[in-house]
């Protein structure tokens, strides 16, 4: 579940109806992009590419971010990888 509090969003993870208090995210303007088109059809390389598009980044700072933030919401069970 994601909330828009003042100027920030939350990224809260719900497992079985309860919400997961120790693994609140606050996304910044690049990790809430990822967020957003994490919708099992778009691919990693689609992402960066978009993130290269909207973002004053790097090419590897942008695969370095993708690739943590993609990494910290597996961990937490939020997301999962699709074929």
């Amino acid at each position: 579940m994601t909330r828009q509090i003042a100027d920030e969003t939350l990224l809260v993870p719900i497992r079985s109806n309860l919400v997961d208090m120790q693994r609140i995210f606050a996304l910044n303007t690049v990790a809430e992009y990822i967020w957003q088109q994490l919708d099992g059809k778009r691919n990693l390389k689609e992402i960066h590419n978009g993130i290269l598009t909207h973002f004053k980044v790097e090419k590897d700072q942008a695969s370095s971010d993708i690739m943590e933030f993609i990494s910290q919401l597996m961990e937490a069970g939020i997301v999962e990888e699709v074929e």
